[in-house]
């Protein structure tokens, strides 16, 4: 009990970005006492939870972690919920709504992570970089409170993402020390593990559902090396390597039945490259195309077992829209596409 509620009086405090210093001065105890409750050593007397609970903007109830919790189609629905708020109301309204949903569920270190993705994701999208720009603070405060997760995966993906941030602006340093921090991998497979246990039960949707996730996410990952070898293969001037391994990555994506966004992706990294103008807006509406019709991957032999999750129907019109700004956006900003200004 003390460790729950110290641990909810911790994620509460950060939310509101106050310090330890700054809770005990408004509710009138030591530091020292904060610091205990928060690690679980004593806890608060009873009549300090109504004042801690209106210093924090939340319940009693939820102070004492008598909520409910946060299954994952209800939080693949609130983070949808978001990105329309996002476009149909502004980036303050949307944050606002996570904001209150993070309070209504203070140990749901995943809704903080995703809704942040989503919120940063949506203002990239959006095509605003002012408004990115504006709002970079309050994006990264949220990331960072993801990086202090007990969850692992949490943890981990928030720091991944953050090292990303640092690196797109020039502040190597910072993502260097957070790339440090990221776990090397596993010298077991824990998954693997999981469908071998299941394949042995003879749970065999079980099992075949994990081990079409790891293909499918495995398969994710080549094509973005090889998207990564084409940019390097382009700077040390290897233009025929750098074709070579397009149609390679071309290749890969339908062998393993991935998304026709994916199969196009190589070729729009390469024809970018070649300042190819005709070539690249050919890339770009079969990309564009490919978003609107969707990708049914279950209807493929190798991913039968593949359940759509909660959120995922219906998503082509928005997406459609979405990237269109995103690269109405970059054409606009990113030097690499001056050569495509003129074309319409």
């Amino acid at each position: 009990m003390k460790e729950e509620l110290g641990r909810t009086i911790q994620q509460l405090r950060k939310v509101q970005c106050y310090t330890q210093e700054q809770m005990a001065a408004a509710v009138g105890v030591s530091v020292a006492a904060v610091s205990k409750w928060e690690n679980g050593v004593s806890c608060p007397d009873v009549t300090m939870l109504p004042v801690l609970a209106r210093y924090l903007d939340t319940d009693v109830n939820t102070l004492l972690s008598f909520h409910k919790k946060l299954a994952e189609a209800e939080a693949a629905s609130l983070i949808n919920r978001l990105t329309d708020i996002f476009f149909d109301s502004g980036f303050e309204a949307a944050y606002a709504f996570l904001m209150e949903k993070i309070r209504e569920y203070p140990g749901s270190d995943m809704l903080v992570l995703n809704g942040v993705m989503a919120l940063s994701g949506a203002l990239v999208m959006n095509g605003d970089r002012e408004a990115a720009e504006r709002y970079e603070e309050e994006i990264e405060r949220l990331y960072e409170k993801a990086a202090e997760s007990e969850d692992p995966a949490v943890c981990s993906q928030a720091r991944y993402m953050l090292a990303s941030r640092y690196m797109g602006r020039g502040d190597y340093d910072r993502a260097e020390a957070l790339i440090d921090r990221l776990p090397d991998e596993p010298a077991y497979d824990k998954r693997q593990m999981q469908a071998n246990l299941c394949l042995a039960r003879n749970q065999l949707a079980d099992a075949g559902e994990m081990e079409e996730r790891k293909l499918m996410l495995a398969a994710s990952s080549l094509s973005m090396v090889l998207v990564t070898l084409i940019e390097i293969a382009f700077r040390e001037g290897r233009t025929e390597d750098a074709r070579y391994l397009a149609e390679a990555a071309e290749r890969t994506a339908r062998a393993l039945d991935m998304w026709e966004y994916t199969a196009q992706l190589p070729w729009l990294e390469l024809y970018t490259h070649m300042e190819d103008r005709d070539n690249c807006l050919k890339t770009l509406g079969s990309m564009l195309a490919s978003v609107t019709d969707g990708w049914d991957y279950t209807a493929s032999p190798l991913y039968r077992h593949m359940r759509k999750r909660a959120g995922e129907e219906g998503l082509g019109s928005r997406m459609r829209e979405m990237l269109l700004s995103t690269v109405e956006s970059t054409v606009e900003h990113d030097g690499r596409y001056a050569f495509l200004r003129d074309s319409e």
